[in-house]
């Protein structure tokens, strides 16, 4: 295992947009009274700064078995996005070399990217507080709503991908911007809103909830003892835990679309890329998480490329797996709408177990009731997107036959007609009746 100890040398609470307050309240609510970790006896006696400043340099010391390289995730949580950042003002640490090399790379594996980002998103989703802001949203909660949604953002991925989001009136721009725009009206929503208003609007009364059991079973068995201060989930239980949309939130949201590709290439498809390659795809996401709004040093592609697999697999291994042992009912409901709209685009079928075991399959988990579970169709349909991944990727001929495919897809679903959009309305509200979130 490779060394950290440099990884965070630059965390200090020095963002414009840290909320010093916050995260300090938010400490001396969670480790002020009987507790294990000691605040300095003058501690109340400081500056606020200087409490931050202090609390960030010993994080450690209150979350003891939390790896180095997610310990930022926690100021991060309290930085909002600088919105007023300009696109057209590239940062010094951009390579363009680097930027049109990633570009390709993207090119080259557009099945693999699209199929890694459906599995990201499964993965963040554990996540409670990430994944209220999309049920906020009220555009991934079902099934059609799914689609209008992934089709739209998957689009505006593509975009950023082929153009040049720094360009201005060019189509990557202006994606750019609708991408700001949605992350700052979400955090204006969301801060005229009380934890107990968003618990509330974000918790489903009848959730499409049909295996949670099942794999709650296999997660059970999977997970190993966590030890304490390993996740940050204490953070979640105070009155002060900061709301999104922030720098942590963003952050998460760029390990969901690299840690595939980075870590588990082959279960995608991806054979033959070097480091290179994965530098520049990485290098790519560091760019766009800052035209999105992220500081720097909470960039999750900030660094070197096995500084980035330091991070990603810490991510994984310490938060994301154990997160599992705890999925909710709006989990399993929203990772089902977002599974079930993949099959309303053209070619594509999908059935939610199959996705799911091929998602879980990535982490080097072993489901056994889960895959016991499978129809014959299911095991159909999981064994032959394995193969391909696996096997029939390795040749380029097939592989760029099925990204050509399944971009002519992407390209058909986002421009059904009205009648189209209509048909799969009524196919959505066969499996899962409309409803409205509320709050």
């Amino acid at each position: 295992m490779m060394h950290t100890n440099n990884i965070q040398h630059n965390i200090k609470s020095s963002s414009k947009n840290l909320d010093e307050d916050g995260l300090v309240m938010l400490f001396k609510d969670i480790f002020g009274v009987n507790s294990q970790n000691k605040f300095p006896n003058n501690f109340d006696t400081w500056t606020v700064k200087k409490q931050c400043d202090w609390i960030i340099k010993n994080i450690a010391e209150f979350f003891p078995n939390m790896p180095q390289s997610l310990r930022s995730v926690i100021p991060a949580a309290f930085c909002q996005l600088d919105n007023d950042r300009t696109l057209e003002k590239l940062p010094e640490w951009m390579d363009m070399d680097k930027y049109r090399r990633g570009q390709k790379f993207v090119q080259k594996n557009y099945t693999a990217i699209t199929i890694s980002k459906v599995m990201g998103l499964m993965y963040i989703y554990t996540f409670q507080e990430e994944l209220k802001p999309i049920i906020l949203g009220a555009h991934s909660h079902t099934p059609y709503l799914a689609f209008q949604r992934y089709v739209s953002n998957i689009k505006r991925l593509f975009s950023w991908y082929d153009g040049e989001p720094w360009i201005k009136g060019t189509k990557a721009y202006k994606d750019m911007q609708v991408a700001r725009g949605k992350h700052l009206a979400m955090r204006k929503k969301v801060c005229q809103m009380d934890h107990e208003q968003i618990t509330a609007a974000c918790t489903f009364a009848n959730p499409w909830c049909l295996d949670r059991e099942l794999l709650l079973k296999d997660f059970a068995a999977v997970s190993s003892p966590e030890k304490f201060g390993q996740r940050h989930t204490i953070v979640n239980k105070s009155p002060y835990k900061p709301k999104g949309i922030n720098n942590a939130d963003l952050s998460v949201t760029q390990s969901c679309l690299v840690v595939v590709p980075l870590l588990y290439p082959q279960s995608v498809g991806i054979h033959d890329a070097t480091d290179e390659d994965l530098e520049a795809f990485c290098h790519i996401w560091k760019c766009y998480g800052y035209f999105l709004g992220i500081e720097d040093e909470y960039n999750f592609c900030r660094g070197s490329l096995q500084e980035i697999k330091q991070r990603a697999n810490d991510f994984y291994q310490y938060w994301v797996i154990p997160n599992f042992k705890e999925l909710t009912p709006e989990w399993e409901h929203t990772t089902r709408c977002l599974v079930e709209q993949l099959n309303y685009w053209p070619i594509i079928y999908m059935p939610y177990k199959a996705m799911t075991l091929i998602a879980i399959d990535t982490l080097n988990l072993n489901m056994p009731s889960l895959y016991a579970s499978l129809n014959y169709t299911e095991w159909i349909v999981y064994k032959i997107y394995k193969f391909m991944f696996f096997y029939a990727f390795k040749f380029s001929t097939i592989r760029d036959i099925i990204n050509n495919i399944i971009r002519k897809a992407m390209d058909e679903a986002a421009n059904y007609s009205a009648e189209k959009l209509e048909e799969i309305h009524e196919k959505s509200k066969k499996i899962l009746p409309d409803f409205s979130i509320t709050y």
